[in-house]
């Protein structure tokens, strides 16, 4: 019920806030670290994308040819990182370095908030993950330069995948990824989902051909909406530990619980986030005018939710705000304010600047 899965949450923050990891060897898979860790969860290196957990992926690897044909637009554009926000930007975690300097990302989604300017750049490929209905956390295109690598690192985080899928890269075997003890390799127009609490690293062996692949981190298929929710609530409150900061996502949060319930459809949100990339594109900061999106169809009207339901969300992020407050203060010293290891990391800037990877870094790690 909700209940549990609030609780879920609150387990996973209180785990966090304590400097827990979980690390495990798991026998033939490999090693899994987690500092953002919500128990019970499947954990393996490597999903099956055909094996019905990810229509989603199925239905991006069958239109893989329209994003990789407006990637190829923008890469062409002499006029793409003026128009754009922080467009092809280097890692900025705190250990940049083992992504090399030429690792580079484009940012459409950041910790579920969609980048109005970027996706204006980028309508198709944005319209058509929002409505092959990915539970997407980031989207993001990715570079990676001949003859470089990531070295063996953890995401950190077990309730949140990742995913890969081959746009322009050099032929198989060149370019691989290594996930645990298992080990795929880049195709155009294939997919691969990952758990990337695993340890894992990249290499493209291409002497000259860059490798262009379309990222996107996701929910564990096998959290519950309201799980989701708690989470996305610790994300937007870790922007701003504020009252109104809280305030403000409480209210986020009850608005994306409508949604299960069934007072607003996905429909509606489909054409809201389609209206305001073609305000973008209508000013002209898009890559062409001439670009369409296909309207959501139209739903059924549901009715009202019940009047007890927004309290009840409202408690629960209540909740966990207190936590979070509780938390910070108590990460000050008694001497001076100085922050304490735990507070550093709260305020450490993660995936914003466009990394794409350690989504928990601003707050939960």
């Amino acid at each position: 019920d909700n209940r549990s899965t609030v609780d879920r949450v609150r387990d996973s923050l209180r785990f966090t806030l304590a400097d827990g990891v979980h690390r495990v060897n798991h026998e033939g898979k490999g090693v899994q670290e987690a500092s953002s860790y919500i128990a019970g969860l499947t954990a393996t290196p490597y999903w099956d994308v055909h094996g019905g957990s990810f229509p989603w992926m199925v239905e991006l690897e069958r239109n893989f040819e329209i994003i990789r044909d407006e990637l190829k637009a923008g890469l062409a554009n002499p006029d793409l990182e003026r128009l754009g926000n922080s467009v092809w930007v280097a890692a900025v975690r705190d250990d940049a370095e083992g992504y090399g300097p030429d690792w580079r990302t484009l940012v459409l989604q950041d910790r579920g908030e969609w980048e109005p300017t970027n996706c204006a750049l980028f309508p198709k490929t944005a319209a058509l993950v929002q409505a092959a209905n990915t539970p997407s956390v980031e989207v993001f295109f990715a570079k990676q330069a001949p003859k470089t690598g990531i070295k063996p690192h953890t995401d950190f985080t077990n309730f949140i995948m990742t995913s890969h899928l081959g746009l322009d890269v050099p032929p198989a075997p060149q370019s691989w990824m290594k996930v645990g003890e298992e080990t795929q390799y880049w195709e155009n127009g294939k997919g691969m989902c990952a758990d990337t609490s695993f340890i894992h690293s990249t290499y493209n062996e291409s002497e000259t051909q860059d490798r262009y692949v379309l990222i996107i981190r996701f929910w564990h298929p096998e959290l519950t909406d309201h799980e989701r929710n708690g989470v996305q609530f610790l994300f937007d409150a870790f922007d701003d530990l504020s009252p109104e900061g809280l305030a403000a996502a409480a209210t986020k949060a009850r608005a994306r619980a409508a949604l299960y319930d069934g007072s607003q459809t996905g429909a509606d949100v489909a054409n809201d986030f389609k209206a305001s990339v073609r305000a973008k594109v209508n000013a002209g900061t898009g890559l062409g005018a001439d670009l369409t999106l296909g309207d959501a169809p139209a739903a059924t009207p549901a009715p009202p939710a019940k009047a007890a339901a927004a309290p009840k969300a409202s408690k629960a992020a209540k909740g966990v705000a207190a936590m979070i407050a509780e938390s910070k203060a108590a990460s000050n010293d008694a001497g001076g304010g100085k922050k304490t290891k735990k507070n550093k990391r709260n305020k450490r800037k993660g995936a914003g600047a466009g990394e794409g990877l350690g989504l928990l870094a601003k707050g939960m790690k």
